[in-house]
C-alpha cells in the first residue's frame, strides 16, 4: 500500500511533536509520512518538489498561502482551525485542530481518497467477518462483542464493530461528536446509492471507541431504517467496508428479531457465534430459529451449520438441561460474571477473563458445528 505524505504547516512545535509520535505508535503509520515545516515559505518550497502523493495540512494561522499552492490538485489541501466548527468548501475543508488525531487524519484520508486519489489508497488485509447471534434479546450479544473485539484488538488484529440491533445498547458506543448518529444512516445510503463511496466515506464516520480500542460505527439512529435494509444493501455495505483492506475482522452485533438482511449476513458471515443460555424456554426458541434459518438457506443447510458455534453463555458449569433434547449441542462456553450485576456504567463492566475466552472461541472453532438431528 502506497503512503501519503503530510506536510504538516503549523508554528506549534508541540502539535507536530504530537502527531509525529501518533505516527509512529498507531496504524496510521502504515498510511502517512509526515514532514512538519513551522515556516509557511519553506513548507510550500517544499511541497513543489514533491512528486508522490502528498497532503498539505496547513494551519489558518499560516493562511494566505503562496498563490503556488492553490494550483496544487484539489483534496490536496486541508486547513486546520482553532474552532471547533468544521467549515469551508469541500475543495478545502477545514478541521478542528483540538480533536483526537485519528479522527483527524480519518477524515484527511478521506477527504484524500474522494477528491485527489485516482485510486484510492486501501491496506492490504483480508477481512473476516463474525457475526454474535442469539434467538431472544437479552443473552448477551453486545457484551460479547465489544469484549471479543477488545480481545481481538490486544492481539494485534485491526478490528471494525458493526451494531445491527434494532434497539442499540448505545451505551457501549458513545459519542460525542457531531454527526455520529447518523453515521450509519450516510453509509447505508450509499450502498443504495453509489457503493464505490463506502470504502472512502467510512474513514470519516468510524469512530474508535476510547477505551478498549476497536473502531466502529455509530448505530443507526432509528430502528426502522434497520428494518428496511434489504440484504442486498447489506452485501454492498460488508463488500465495501471489506474492500478497504482496513480490518482483520469485522464483528456484527446482530438483533434477535427476523430482520430481512439476516439470511444474507449469515451467508457473508466467516463464523457465527451463537449464544444460549441453560433455560428450556430459550433452548425452545433456538431450536425453532435454528429450523427457520436452515429453512431459509437457498444452498445446502450444511453450509451454514459449519459456520455456526454454539456457545453456553452464562455459564456456571455443567448445563442442567439437555441441550440435545432441543438437537443443540454445547460448543464452548462463556463464564456467568456476578459482578456485572452491582456497576453502574459499562466503562465498569469490562472484565479481561471474559474478554479472552470470548477471543478463544474464534480461534478453537476447528470442525463443523455439532447439531444433532
Amino acid at each position: 500500500m502506497a503512503k501519503i505524505s503530510v506536510v504538516l504547516l503549523e508554528e506549534d512545535r508541540y502539535f507536530g511533536d504530537m502527531m509525529s509520535a501518533f505516527l509512529r505508535a498507531s496504524e496510521y503509520g502504515e498510511r502517512f509520512t509526515l514532514r512538519v515545516f513551522t515556516c509557511a515559505r519553506h513548507g510550500s518550497q517544499y511541497v513543489e518538489q514533491l512528486s508522490e502523493p502528498f497532503v498539505l495540512v496547513v494551519h489558518e494561522s499560516m493562511m494566505p498561502l503562496a498563490e503556488a499552492a492553490y494550483r496544487i490538485k484539489p483534496g490536496c489541501i486541508v486547513i486546520l482551525s482553532d474552532a471547533s466548527l468544521s467549515e469551508g468548501i469541500l475543495e478545502y475543508p477545514v478541521l478542528c485542530k483540538f480533536q483526537p488525531l485519528d479522527r483527524l487524519l480519518s477524515r484527511v484520508l478521506a477527504h484524500f481518497n474522494e477528491f485527489a486519489a485516482v485510486v484510492p489508497l486501501t491496506g492490504r488485509r483480508e477481512t473476516s467477518i463474525c457475526t454474535v447471534y442469539s434467538a431472544s434479546g437479552g443473552i448477551g450479544k453486545t457484551i460479547t462483542s465489544v469484549h471479543l473485539a477488545r480481545q481481538l484488538a490486544i492481539r494485534g488484529e485491526r478490528v471494525l464493530c458493526l451494531c445491527l440491533e434494532l434497539l442499540p445498547s448505545r451505551e457501549w458506543y458513545a459519542s460525542d461528536d457531531d454527526g455520529a448518529p447518523e453515521a450509519f444512516s450516510q453509509l447505508l445510503y450509499y450502498a443504495k446509492t453509489n457503493p464505490k463511496l463506502i470504502g472512502i466515506k467510512k474513514d470519516s464516520l468510524k469512530r474508535k471507541h476510547a477505551h478498549l480500542k476497536f473502531d466502529y460505527i455509530p448505530p443507526f439512529a432509528t430502528g426502522s431504517e434497520l428494518w428496511e435494509m434489504n440484504g442486498g444493501e447489506l452485501r454492498q455495505l460488508l463488500s465495501g467496508l471489506s474492500g478497504t483492506g482496513d480490518y482483520d475482522r469485522i464483528v456484527v452485533d446482530l438483533d434477535s428479531a427476523p430482520l430481512p438482511c439476516r439470511t444474507e449476513l449469515f451467508r457473508h458471515s466467516d463464523q457465527i457465534l451463537w449464544l444460549i443460555t441453560d433455560d428450556s424456554v430459550h433452548l425452545a426458541k433456538a431450536r425453532e430459529q435454528l429450523h427457520l434459518l436452515s429453512a431459509e438457506q437457498e444452498a445446502d443447510p450444511r453450509q451454514l451449520l459449519r459456520k455456526m458455534t454454539f456457545i453456553h453463555n452464562k455459564s456456571m458449569g455443567q448445563p442442567l438441561n439437555d441441550w440435545s433434547g432441543y438437537g443443540l449441542s454445547v460448543q464452548a462456553k462463556l463464564s456467568y460474571v456476578p459482578e456485572w450485576k452491582a456497576v453502574r456504567k459499562t466503562s465498569e463492566m469490562f472484565s479481561p477473563a471474559f474478554a479472552e475466552q470470548a477471543a478463544s472461541v474464534i480461534h478453537a472453532k476447528e470442525v463443523p458445528a455439532g447439531v444433532d438431528r
